[in-house]
């Protein structure tokens, strides 16, 4: 049986609430919400990872958006810096505890933080200049991503599919596979940054640059892994998954997928 959201995890008013103050005490304490991605970026992320959602994993979230958030704010200020062996631990972590909160009775606003979770440490997974070999990195970090913030209305952010790479295996190697090409983007950065050896300002690049390029890309590859452990966990936590943008199943998929719900069976549970 396929389920848009269970009975048991439908919304409650006062964690709705705490949400909120959970979102407003990152942005009033400045120890609490620094982190490497601006508001705006932060947002088109997070907005990019709802759009390539399973249809009914999308209404879920938007009922509970401020909890999503909460989860992807929470995670960018606690990883902002961290090595990226604690990302990857922590993936795996969230990867190992959110298809068991159903069969805890979690409610629904626990299930969208850990969602919200999950997408923020693939942002910083696809940081490019997170904890970089080069010294210059944490040096233009600031101002890498106000530029980023500058731009991203020109930025057009791809999907790279559920095969490429595929998510389907264990969290820790894509991790992995993923943070070996992070070196090549810090380098492509740092050149526009030091051009012959001297620093100069984001304010001189050209929308053709290596550092648009490179902001394209990494956003894109965050967007993208978060979007398809999104897409794995609701569907290993039984979420219907057949109104999905870009997702073609394969044909040994297509043929044990259960039979549509009888009428008579009785009704679908009803939306968060």
């Amino acid at each position: 049986m396929r389920t848009t959201a269970p009975n048991h995890l439908r919304r409650l008013p006062g964690r709705r609430i705490a949400g909120w103050v959970s979102w407003i005490l990152l942005l009033l304490l400045p120890g609490l919400a620094a982190q490497a991605y601006g508001p705006q970026t932060v947002k088109r992320m997070t907005d990019g990872c709802l759009r390539l959602a399973p249809a009914s994993l999308r209404s879920a979230m938007l009922a509970h958006r401020d909890d999503l958030d909460r989860g992807v704010a929470e995670v960018l200020a606690a990883f902002d810096g961290a090595p990226r062996e604690s990302v990857v631990a922590a993936l795996s972590e969230e990867s190992a505890l959110v298809p068991r909160l159903p069969a805890q009775r979690a409610p629904f606003d626990t299930i969208a933080y850990h969602f919200g979770r999950v997408a923020g440490l693939f942002f910083v997974l696809n940081d490019p200049l997170a904890r970089g070999d080069d010294a210059r990195s944490e040096e233009v970090r600031s101002d890498y991503f106000g530029y980023l913030e500058r731009k991203l209305p020109l930025m057009v952010l791809a999907f790279d599919g559920y095969d490429n790479p595929s998510l389907s295996g264990d969290w820790g190697e894509y991790a992995m596979r993923r943070l070996k090409g992070r070196g090549r983007y810090q380098e492509a950065v740092l050149l526009c940054y030091f051009p012959g050896g001297r620093r100069t300002s984001s304010s001189t690049f050209d929308d053709r640059s290596n550092a648009f390029a490179v902001a394209q890309l990494t956003l894109s590859h965050g967007v993208s892994d978060a979007a398809k452990a999104w897409f794995f966990l609701w569907r290993g936590m039984n979420g219907d998954v057949s109104a999905t943008p870009f997702y073609r199943p394969a044909a040994s998929e297509t043929a044990s997928a259960p039979p549509p719900r009888d009428a008579a069976a009785g009704s679908a549970s009803p939306s968060p």
